[in-house]
């Protein structure tokens, strides 16, 4: 039987439970569709359940990870981006950015236990098990709330920078980085006294961070820029860049930490960067407009949450090492042609104008894309 959700594709036919493509190291296992604007995932391996922050259904899908399915939804606060799964205590966070709270779910009951009050618009968190600490980046109040993982009491809200979401921590070293989208930075802390320590200035619209704590090494992505940077952890600073898909958005590093996942928003691929040699060894297809990454430690397989097409993909990554060919990205058909003519709704007069109006003067096209 074809999998969930599974699209049609003349390279594909559909029949099988599963697609290989035989020119490309990947295979797709399931595309299963969820609520709207998936962003987020926490995998329970334990249970062999995925949770899913769907940011504009304001609830979380609980998917069967055997069956490939939806078993639940739990309503949480308004538009829950990031999520998180403590094993020791058994409960789920979601950051949700428009309620300006955290939601604490019981991953056993698949009930909500509270919501606790963080700053505002939280987009990102993580939790760090040795620490016993959740940490949550508020976007607009430009902070960073730390957590209780056992008493869910807020020990402590540092300051950060316009932006403030994605949250990496190195056990090794006692570091906490907040990246910052709209600053373009990262802020550096010692998890001890919260204690800024560094400060760097990165690619635009920095949105997600993993951690090598072994090499010492962050990688940080830069979505508006199309870059991952590398950072040297004990030097703190920016070492080396490589460029990926189009506005690259989410991260994961991979359990053998050999290699790391990212999500290209604009281009519907899942790029895989080598952390030895940090090029880029395949782009997998995936939904429209991915975001979310995680890696499955029980099989190695790959969950995307996908924005546009509302689903989650899952994938398996079958590349044993670095292939001996690197990527090539195909350039864009609409390269060094002339612009096309379009019309569009001026918002001052509600009067249709078109781009010919404009000929041969300086304009700007603003795109806002809403995820």
């Amino acid at each position: 039987m074809a999998a969930t959700g599974e699209r049609e594709d003349p390279a594909f036919p559909v029949g099988a439970a599963c697609r290989i493509d035989s020119r490309s190291p990947w295979r797709q296992v399931a595309e299963i569709p969820v609520g709207l604007d998936p962003e987020g995932i926490a995998v329970d391996v334990a249970r062999r359940r995925a949770f899913v922050a769907c940011s504009r259904s304001d609830f979380v899908s609980v998917v069967d990870l055997d069956k490939h399915e939806v078993v639940a939804e739990i309503q949480t606060g308004a538009e829950p981006i990031d999520i998180g799964l403590d094993v020791q205590t058994g409960r789920v966070f979601t950051a949700d950015a428009h309620s300006d709270q955290v939601t604490v779910i019981d991953s056993a009951t698949l009930e909500v236990e509270t919501a606790l009050p963080v700053g505002g618009y939280p987009s990102g968190l993580t939790h760090v098990p040795e620490f016993r600490r959740l940490y949550v980046g508020n976007s607009l109040g430009s902070t960073m709330s730390v957590i209780d993982l056992d008493t869910l009491e807020t020990v402590a809200t540092v300051d950060a920078e316009p932006g403030a979401g994605a949250i990496g921590v190195d056990p090794t070293r006692g570091l906490v980085i907040c990246v910052n989208f709209v600053a373009a930075s990262a802020n550096f802390y010692d998890a001890g006294s919260f204690e800024e320590v560094g400060r760097l200035e990165l690619g635009t619209g920095t949105c997600a961070i993993g951690i090598v704590p072994e090499r010492g090494e962050a990688f940080i992505v830069n979505s508006i820029a199309g870059t991952v940077s590398l950072v040297d952890l004990d030097a703190i600073e920016v070492v080396d860049e490589t460029r990926t898909g189009q506005a690259p958005v989410g991260l994961t590093v991979a359990p053998a930490h050999d290699r790391i996942y990212v999500t290209n928003r604009g281009a519907g691929t899942l790029s895989v960067l080598g952390v030895a040699d940090r090029q880029e060894w395949s782009q997998i297809p995936v939904g429209n407009g991915p975001g979310g990454v995680v890696v499955d430690p029980y099989d190695g397989r790959i969950f995307v949450a996908n924005a546009g097409s509302q689903t989650v993909s899952i994938v398996e990554d079958l590349l044993a090492a670095k292939p001996p060919a690197p990527v090539v990205e195909e350039a864009s058909p609409w390269l060094g042609n002339k612009l096309p003519s379009f019309a569009l709704e001026d918002y001052r007069t509600g009067e249709r104008r078109t781009n010919r109006d404009w000929a041969e003067k300086k304009y700007i096209l603003n795109f806002f894309a809403s995820w």
